[in-house]
């Protein structure tokens, strides 16, 4: 497998890592303008840099696009040349749809992909969909690409990967919000920073064991941590009264919005 990543930023680094090391076959460059970015990539990795396409093997099979929506235009008026139809080109940039990148530049098989923040500790999850030219072969190369950085689905139409940005791509920052409140309040019980951390840390590692070591859905293990007149009956009380659970299901949806109006603009 003979991949070039396009940009040297946190993510295409990831996969260029995670890649190398699940794959013992995978030869990997990468392309990255910023001289800065070249220098700091030179010293910590074993990858070919390349600072044009130019200069990049000739020989690709995969192309992996990791850029900033931002400067997609930049890009495809770079690199179109470079593209021909046989190559499979893997999109992990948000809002960036097939068809513009179909277009931009004129290839037949791409994959557009949303994975999220674990991915950097091989604990995210990508939710991906394929152009019709993508055959099953090129699909079991595409799972093996992505499955480098954490688990993987393959959703139904293009439009789940809205949902998949709104869910798994932003859920992180969910979580954290979560538990940076949680460790604001342990800190008002007088708590220290690292004390605070630990309970709250180690308190979501667990539960997420607890509930991936079964198949009990969410809310009988609820049901279980909760006595009637107790702490956490207190607790689920004062969030249902508030309409908590409507408050993240509404946030969820803001940020699937905004992931659609970025794939019209």
């Amino acid at each position: 497998m003979k991949l070039l990543v396009i940009g040297g930023g946190n993510m295409g680094l990831t996969y260029a890592k995670s890649i190398a090391k699940n794959s013992s076959d995978a030869t990997i460059s990468i392309l990255e303008k910023s001289p800065e970015k070249i220098q700091e990539l030179k010293k910590d990795t074993s990858f070919d840099i390349y600072n044009t396409i130019e200069n990049c093997p000739k020989d690709i099979e995969i192309v992996l696009l990791a850029v900033k929506p931002q400067v997609i235009q930049h890009v495809f008026k770079e690199i179109a040349s470079f593209i021909n139809n046989k190559q499979l080109v893997i999109s992990i940039m948000a809002g960036i749809t097939l068809n513009t990148i179909t277009q931009g530049l004129n290839c037949l098989k791409v994959v557009r992909a949303m994975p999220n923040l674990p991915s950097q500790v091989g604990a995210g999850v990508t939710g991906y969909f394929a152009s019709e030219k993508v055959t099953n072969t090129d699909l079991i190369i595409v799972t093996q690409i992505l499955e480098a950085t954490g688990s993987v689905i393959k959703v139904k139409t293009e439009d789940q990967i809205d949902a998949i940005t709104a869910l798994s791509g932003s859920g992180p920052a969910y979580v954290f919000y979560f538990m940076n409140a949680m460790m604001e309040q342990a800190k008002d019980f007088g708590f220290s920073e690292a004390e605070a951390k630990s309970v709250v840390l180690n308190t979501f590692l667990g539960t997420s064991k607890l509930f991936e070591s079964s198949d009990v859905n969410a809310t009988t293990w609820m049901e279980r941590v909760t006595s009637k007149g107790g702490t956490t009956h207190a607790a689920l009380t004062s969030f249902n009264n508030n309409k908590l659970n409507s408050i993240i299901k509404e946030g969820t949806l803001a940020a699937y919005n905004r992931a659609k109006e970025l794939s019209k603009d």
